[in-house]
């Protein structure tokens, strides 16, 4: 039993090795599944398997000497243990199981097994016992009974069980899985039908009480010592072998059964077939691995093997004879106390599933067909949802939430430059793929999003923008981009230093009345002083300032200055100096000549003073 058991161990592992596919998880690269797993598939499954393999049983015997009456206690040899050759066993179960959880690995099962098995069953060694029996004259005497070799039954066996089992299975792949049943068998029926051709020897001793030996009518009695009296009457073979009373043997014997002894020799029974049913009731185990291929999802063909055990008792026949009168016959599997029965081989089957599929979303599609089975989704996208309407279920959608195209797998374009947005970096600008999809306007190779100067070409080291005068100075930073100049001037060239201008004050002030505009008659001879000047000199001019007393509110009087210089001016003109070579300027009573206090000093602050300049 125990060989058994490490035999389907490793057959079991072997099977499960060669059935699975590495790697293999249900779903392939794209998030499509590749296969049903074990949680999608229906809880209900018909498992119908044809079995075929050996049996071996093993026999637990009482002596049949307790069935004789007063039985030679000497005579211990009835033909030994029984012994069955390993035969053959066919037949089939049916189960119908439900699988429980979430995963729906594990569940449990019932059904109907029937097999048919055959086997030979044998005594070790010859039969014989010596007892005391009754003739048909109602004498006692000894019956002897001997086998020729031992007793050989051809044994056909109907055994029918209802398993009820434990069930696991695991899907490794689309095509491949693996499961396992193991629980109790009860059986409904263990039936041996029989057939022998065995052939015994039946022979007698009498031992007359008195009188002469032979002789009829004379009382006998049961010789039960362990060898029988040389003074009894013999009627076996060895007592013919001595007499040679008849021709042959058989003759003797036949002339002797004629007259109505119990006697023959190779007598074969009159009915050498029968059946012999063991108690109902018992209860064994079952283990039954196998592989699963996968024709689909509904049905699965299985391949494994199979091991069942189950131990019988014999209670119904406690009291018979193996044979007892010359030609009858009674198997010898009623000396058979106990029977332990092993069954093994493989299976060969389908299994159907059936019920209702599972729907988690609840969008009409079966999970086991739904590649979005948590999401309610739509049909013609095998139950998957299309979030943004673009046509490309979300599963295959990059972007689910934003319409795109099938390209790009749901994402958009929004430039059209042929790159999707999710990898643009300007979705709304095109651009070349060489910059992420932005663009380069003034072909620079610095891209418009980190162009300062995105129209016109430049360097990197001013961020795209040029640098026209070459000053180390982009032109955006440039407040002379043409012409070269210092930073510190803003690129600007400083300007040329100015000529130096000689500045002549021409001689006495021209002086006026209060509160008037009107040259003082004796100002003029200084008037023609300048004109001989600015006439000596073309590039001279000269600058008219204007001055007030304190008389007079300050706007007046800055307004009253300034009229003074513009009368020097118009002056001047008229003596013919042109008037872009004058210049005025009122200062009101600012920068006073002399003190305000006095007449003579507010008379002098009343005057227009000219200062001539001369350029180099």
């Amino acid at each position: 039993m125990k060989k058994v058991f490490l035999l389907l161990i490793a057959a079991s592992s072997a099977l499960a090795a060669m059935a699975q596919t590495p790697g293999a998880q249900g779903y392939s690269n794209n998030g499509h599944r590749k296969y049903t797993k074990d949680s999608l598939l229906m809880r209900w499954v018909l498992d119908v398997n044809f079995l075929a393999g050996g049996l071996t049983q093993d026999y637990t015997t009482h002596s049949s000497l307790a069935n004789y009456n007063n039985s030679i206690a000497d005579v211990s040899n009835t033909g030994g243990n029984l012994k069955f050759a390993t035969s053959h066993s066919f037949g089939f179960d049916a189960q119908i199981g439900y699988f429980l959880g979430k995963k729906r690995h594990f569940g449990f099962g019932a059904g109907f097994m029937y097999l048919g098995q055959q086997g030979q069953l044998s005594t070790t060694t010859p039969f014989h016992v010596e007892y005391q029996a009754t003739d048909n004259q109602g004498n006692t005497y000894r019956q002897l009974i001997t086998s020729n070799g031992p007793i050989k039954e051809d044994i056909t066996i109907t055994n029918m069980n209802i398993p009820i089992v434990l069930k696991y299975k695991t899907r490794f792949s689309k095509r491949f899985g693996f499961a396992a049943d193991a629980g109790v068998l009860i059986n409904l029926q263990e039936r041996n039908a029989y057939s022998s051709k065995a052939s015994f020897d039946y022979e007698a001793i009498y031992k007359y009480t008195q009188g002469t030996q032979g002789k009829n009518g004379l009382p006998t009695t049961y010789d039960a010592s362990a060898t029988p009296n040389s003074n009894d009457v013999f009627y076996t073979k060895n007592a013919y072998v001595a007499s040679d009373v008849y021709p042959t043997i058989q003759d003797y014997f036949s002339k002797l059964r004629n007259n109505g002894y119990n006697v023959g020799l190779g007598v074969k029974p009159n009915n050498n077939s029968g059946s012999v049913s063991y108690m109902t009731g018992s209860v064994g185990f079952l283990v039954q691995p196998s592989v699963n291929y996968y024709f689909s999802d509904m049905v699965a063909l299985n391949v494994g093997v199979y091991y069942l055990y189950q131990p019988f008792k014999n209670t119904t026949n406690s009291s018979y004879m193996l044979t007892n009168k010359a030609g009858e016959y009674s198997s010898v599997q009623n000396t058979a106390s106990a029977v332990n029965s092993q069954s093994y081989g493989i299976n060969l089957g389908l299994r159907f599933f059936f019920g209702k599929a599972k729907d988690s979303d609840g969008d009409g599609i079966p999970d086991k067909d739904d590649w979005c089975p948590h999401v309610y989704g739509l049909s013609q996208f095998h139950g998957c949802p299309d979030t943004d309407g673009d046509g490309i279920p979300d599963n295959e959608d990059s972007c689910v939430k934003v319409p795109g195209i099938m390209k790009f797998h749901g994402c958009p374009d929004s430039d059209g430059d042929g790159i999707p947005d999710k990898e643009d970096a300007c979705p709304y600008a095109p651009g070349p793929a060489q910059y992420h999809g932005c663009p380069d306007r003034d072909g620079d190779g610095i891209i418009d999003k980190d162009d300062l100067c995105p129209d016109k070409a430049g360097l990197a080291q001013f961020h795209g923008c040029p640098d026209t005068d070459g000053d180390g100075i982009p032109d955006n930073e440039d407040q002379c981009p043409t012409v070269a100049g210092p930073a510190d001037n803003h690129g600007c060239p400083y300007p040329p230093k100015p000529p130096v201008v000689e500045e002549t004050k021409v001689s006495t002030p021209i002086l006026f009345e209060t509160n008037k505009t009107v040259i003082h008659h004796s100002s003029y001879p200084v008037l023609d002083e300048a004109v001989k000047l600015l006439n000596e000199d073309k590039s001279s001019y000269i600058i008219v300032d204007g001055y007030t007393d304190i008389t007079g509110k300050v706007n007046y009087n800055k307004a009253l200055s300034l009229k003074r210089a513009n009368a020097v001016k118009a002056h001047l003109v008229k003596l013919g100096i042109n008037a872009k070579r004058i210049k005025v300027v009122g200062h009101g009573a600012n920068a006073p000549a002399a003190s305000n206090d006095t007449e003579e000093g507010r008379m002098e602050n009343r005057r227009a003073v000219m200062h001539l300049n001369v350029g180099e």
